[in-house]
């Protein structure tokens, strides 16, 4: 996967998380409209229900129920995984544990995710950089002081396929100044790193914005139907809105280019009538001299460009010549 983030086009991961309801069929269907939609991946979450405290469950029996519910084992995962393969697009997890890491290693994910809970679990991402998979790390909630230092445990372990995910950890952030964009770059100056975006907001001109600031992964939650009943399908984008964001894209990097400055076969055409070059303003007969009043600079630039008049001062012209003229290399001496 970290091979592909070397083009010019952000990497765009279709986040369905927990938008699968718990369904395989759900699932899979989410899977067809991401790759529809012209995604690079789908990322899934693999989590079990020590992720809360029991004393969480007990407080609130309808969130046991909703984790009981949502959560995928391994074989689900695996499936969801082969089927993604199958639909060739791109499949990760994020994982929340050991366990959870080595069953996605097992089952030959794409690449790993860290999410924003555990970006102070120093640890878990100790264990995390050990891996040989690309490791997406996501940054919410952490300063700056968290985000370096597990950035210098991931590379103790000499890992260099890795990027850094800025994040605003609200579901949405209530006030657009939250969203901080530039602060990808920070972060890549803090990490070493390439960065990107994980977009939880539910304005699609945030995507298109962090693509324009050089984004190299965005993710965005996904789902088929914003009004299914679960966690995040309200500010996930659906396959309408996630099919206008990457074509949006697309043209954003094809507009961007690159540094070098090139131009194109048009555009100098185009300049050979909209630029000047050296016209005759009089008369002037064979082996004359050449003086400045007897020039003009004019349309079209097809001849000698201005650059060239104070170079053929002095010189003569080898035949007669007539006002108005377009004055050529072949006319002087």
């Amino acid at each position: 996967m970290f091979n592909k983030l070397n083009k010019k086009k952000p990497y765009i991961i279709a986040e369905i998380g927990s938008n699968h309801n718990g369904s395989l069929i759900l699932a899979k269907k989410q899977i067809k409209l991401a790759k529809k939609s012209g995604c690079d991946a789908v990322k899934f979450q693999s989590w079990d229900l020590t992720l809360n405290s029991k004393i969480t469950y007990k407080k609130n029996k309808q969130i046991y129920q909703q984790y009981k519910k949502f959560k995928l084992d391994y074989l689900k995962l695996l499936e969801l995984r082969n089927f993604s393969k199958k639909n060739k697009i791109d499949f990760g997890l994020s994982i929340f544990s050991k366990k959870e890491l080595l069953n996605a290693e097992k089952m030959h994910v794409d690449f790993l995710k860290i999410a924003s809970m555990d970006l102070n679990n120093y640890n878990f991402i100790k264990e995390c950089s050990k891996s040989k998979k690309t490791l997406i790390v996501s940054t919410g909630f952490s300063n700056e002081k968290e985000i370096i230092k597990s950035s210098k445990i991931i590379k103790r372990n000499k890992k260099k396929n890795v990027v850094f995910l800025h994040c605003i950890s609200l579901y949405p952030p209530k006030k657009i100044e939250m969203i901080n964009l530039l602060n990808m770059k920070k972060i890549s100056k803090l990490t070493g790193f390439k960065t990107g975006f994980s977009d939880h907001t539910t304005d699609p001109d945030i995507m298109l914005t962090a693509a324009t600031l050089g984004a190299s992964v965005i993710e965005k939650h996904f789902t088929s139907n914003k009004k299914l009943k679960g966690w995040d399908h309200s500010i996930s984008a659906d396959y309408k809105e996630m099919s206008l964001i990457n074509k949006k894209i697309n043209k954003i990097v094809l507009a961007k280019g690159g540094l070098d400055r090139k131009l194109s076969g048009a555009e100098i055409k185009q300049g050979r009538q909209m630029r000047r070059s050296i016209h005759l303003k009089k008369n002037l007969e064979k082996n004359q001299k050449i003086k400045i009043s007897d020039l003009i600079l004019q349309r079209p630039g097809s001849g000698l460009a201005p650059e060239y008049i104070n170079k053929i001062l002095g010189k003569r012209v080898k035949i007669n010549l007539k006002e108005g003229e377009l004055l050529k290399k072949s006319h002087i001496r």
